[in-house]
């Protein structure tokens, strides 16, 4: 009975050491193949959603290289007037809302893009009716600094086309002929010309004034007269009767927009006039009596001596 037992016990720890060495020398071809199986996805099987996302975007992410032409530009030169307004042109050749952009091109500044503004300046801003081909820049109140060259892009198919617009900004300028100086008799006429120069546009108005006082309407002197004449050079003429001394002082002549020009005027009453130049000649002739008669008198004194 013992012997029995102990047969038992041989043969179920043969089987142990067996079933231990079978696992050391690793799994069985038919477990291999299976977790193959069950952890790759099946043959000709779609690639999941989620990965052909990732793909699309890790191709948006790649940088895109754009070669734009710019078409020959054209020019355009203007001339405008400090202080006024002034209007720069483009025109596209249809009827499109494509791209259309004002570039300044000392800074290359972007002033307007299609009907919006780019600048904190309230004096630029772009004219594009509804429906038409003009895309005009406005530039009001132009300042010296406003001078130079802009650029109108209009966005093509091929790449751009541009209009270069060249500003120059003019400084005009008063000028009254003479040397600063007037001289008048009293009772006669004060006659001052003021030409306008370098102004491709008549000022808006020219005013004439005596030291501070505007005197073109002046009802309270009288005699006052201005007339503005057209031509090449604007030309404002003053004239005023009747001159008193107190008609003396500084005249200036201001334009709109324009750098002023000043002259001094003297009224002299005549018989102050005719008093100088009396003193004058008669100085000058008793030295020409003094002399001769001094060569006289020496001539008189060495002759007897001899």
């Amino acid at each position: 009975m013992v012997s029995g037992h102990v047969r038992l016990l041989l043969l179920l720890l043969a089987a142990l050491v067996s079933g231990a060495a079978a696992s050391q020398d690793g799994p069985s071809p038919a477990s291999l193949q299976s977790r193959w199986v069950t952890s790759a996805p099946p043959p000709h099987s779609a690639v999941p959603p989620h990965s052909r996302v990732s793909t699309a975007a890790l191709e948006q992410k790649q940088p895109t290289v754009v070669v734009t032409e710019v078409e020959e530009s054209s020019v355009t030169n203007l001339t405008a007037q400090l202080g006024t307004s002034v209007f720069l042109p483009c025109q596209t050749e249809e009827p499109t809302e494509r791209q259309v952009s004002w570039v300044r091109r000392r800074d290359w500044h972007i002033l307007t893009s299609g009907t919006l503004t780019y600048t904190r300046e309230g004096r630029f801003a772009v004219h594009h009716p509804e429906g038409s081909t003009e895309w005009t820049l406005a530039i009001k109140y132009v300042t010296l600094e406003d001078a130079g060259t802009y650029e109108c892009q209009v966005s093509t198919g091929d790449g751009l086309a541009s209009h270069l617009v060249v500003l120059e900004v003019v400084a005009p300028r008063a000028v009254i002929p003479g040397r600063g100086v007037h001289h008048v008799q009293a009772g006669s006429t004060i006659s001052l010309t003021c030409l306008i120069e370098q102004s491709p546009e008549a000022p808006q108005y020219i005013f004439w004034y005596h030291d501070s006082r505007m005197i073109n309407y002046d009802r309270r002197r009288g005699g006052v007269e201005v007339r503005v004449e057209a031509g090449p050079k604007v030309a404002s003429r003053l004239k005023v009767s009747g001159a008193r001394p107190e008609d003396s002082g500084n005249y200036t002549c201001a334009a709109a927009n324009t750098e002023a020009a000043s002259v001094f005027v003297y009224v002299t009453e005549d018989n102050k006039i005719a008093a100088v130049q009396p003193r004058a000649l008669g100085r000058g002739a008793s030295h020409h009596v003094t002399l001769p008669a001094l060569a006289v008198m020496l001539l008189a004194i060495v002759l007897p001596a001899r």
